[in-house]
């Protein structure tokens, strides 16, 4: 172990000892971190554009329905979950049934924005001017109520309304009634004019405009938090690029040591292939942690939120760094030349970046592109620093793509390590 190390550290002290690799490592990633963290701030695109709201029905009647559809119309990036789950499921049910315990607890861990509970009775309760509670829960400040609980007030305020106006109506006429010494309508007719009447007035509430769009603000509305959701996108994005970058560069190192005849050497030495090839593989896996703790730290300076589960957020680190580690070494032992190596680090770094969320949120491409992205680690990567960052998820929630970059890490070392040259 203690061979393996110092062929690490000696491998790394080369490295560091060269002022074009420190450019690359520190200089190019933390401006390009910032002034795309900065521009994703002010455009509001650093976020995501769709809200995960579980919604439990219990009512199950035509009045919650009509109070679900509100709630989509008065905030169109409502995902309603289950009722509005994907193919992709992105509600993350994992197709498990979503009842009111389980409810609570995704939103209770911010995998969920919120909760939103109708009970049973909902119906009968507005039909016969009664209270009614419509359980909420969410993690956010109540004192400065977010866009999911805005759309929910507006949408039960035009439902409350019409349930008024059918109370007050309802009131009036049996004082009129009394008043004018009139003989009481039957209950039949009585009911049937109260109903048209809370029927209309909701037809006329349902009309009005929607009272609350979510949109993200932009720089003149909200600049510090448009500047801190910008990072939460561009940190994980910028450091995923650049860790390709540092470690596919590994391609052009590992030829070169072998035409200066460095690797010989080291076979020359009492140590087996084993060793040799771990040391190289701890060398470029340490590099790629380092630039993704550089670009982290970045962010962290401006704002950048890391969730509730640092050690969730370091497992994806590694998982990813080791998918390019591997992916280096299955590649080194078809490269011919040092400029073949280079133009191969720039087209692997600047196709599979973009195409996997790492300059802009997947979610805004269309669903058969993000499909296609998903060919790219760096998507699978994306996927889980959302789930943490955004969604405050846990450990549990990243296993799916961690299982993946460590599955393609396995296959592609396989390939490496049975083709890789030592001469």
């Amino acid at each position: 172990m203690r061979s393996i190390l110092t062929i690490i550290y000696n491998d790394l002290s080369i490295y560091l000892s060269q002022r074009g690799n420190l450019v690359g490592l520190l200089v190019i990633p933390v401006l390009l971190t910032l002034v795309i963290g900065w521009s994703l701030g002010r455009i509001g695109g650093g976020g995501p554009t769709r809200l995960r709201v579980d919604l439990i029905d219990l009512d199950r009647s035509d009045l919650s329905a009509h109070l679900i559809e509100e709630l989509r119309a008065a905030n169109d990036a409502l995902v309603l979950c289950p009722l509005d789950n994907d193919a992709d499921d992105y509600c993350r049910l994992e197709d498990e049934p979503l009842d009111v315990d389980r409810a609570i607890q995704r939103a209770h861990s911010g995998r969920t924005r919120a909760l939103v509970v109708i009970p049973a009775g909902y119906a009968d309760a507005l039909v016969d001017f009664r209270t009614v509670t419509i359980d909420f829960y969410s993690r956010s400040d109540p004192m400065q109520p977010g866009p999911v609980l805005q759309g929910l007030n507006a949408v039960l305020q035009r439902t409350s309304s019409a349930s008024m106006t059918k109370g007050v109506a309802a009131a009036l006429l049996d004082n009129l009634t009394t008043a004018a010494q009139l003989p009481a309508l039957d209950e039949e007719t009585r009911d049937s004019f109260l109903n048209t009447l809370y029927d209309r007035a909701l037809q006329l509430s349902t009309e009005q405009p929607p009272a609350v769009l979510f949109r993200v603000a932009d720089s003149a509305d909200d600049s510090e938090g448009g500047i801190d959701n910008g990072f939460n996108q561009s940190a994980p994005g910028m450091g995923s690029l650049y860790v390709m970058f540092t470690v596919l560069g590994g391609m052009a190192v590992l030829l070169r040591e072998r035409r200066q005849w460095t690797l010989q050497r080291l076979m020359a030495l009492p140590l087996s292939r084993a060793q040799i090839l771990g040391a190289k593989i701890g060398a470029y896996f340490t590099l790629g942690m380092i630039q993704f703790f550089i670009v982290f730290a970045v962010g962290a300076a401006f704002g950048m939120d890391f969730g509730s589960n640092p050690p969730a957020l370091l497992a994806v680190m590694a998982a990813f760094v080791l998918c390019i580690t591997a992916l280096t070494f299955a590649l080194a032992p078809w490269i011919k030349s040092e400029g073949q190596a280079r133009g191969l680090v720039l087209l692997l770094s600047l196709s599979l970046a973009p195409l996997g969320g790492a300059w802009w949120p997947l979610e805004i491409v269309p669903e058969f592109m993000q499909t296609i992205g998903h060919l790219s680690p760096v998507a699978w990567a994306m996927d889980a620093f959302q789930d943490l960052i955004w969604y405050n998820g846990a450990f549990p929630d990243v296993l799916p793509e961690i299982a993946v970059l460590l599955a393609a890490a396995a296959v592609l070392f396989a390939i490496g390590i049975r083709s890789f040259k030592y001469e």
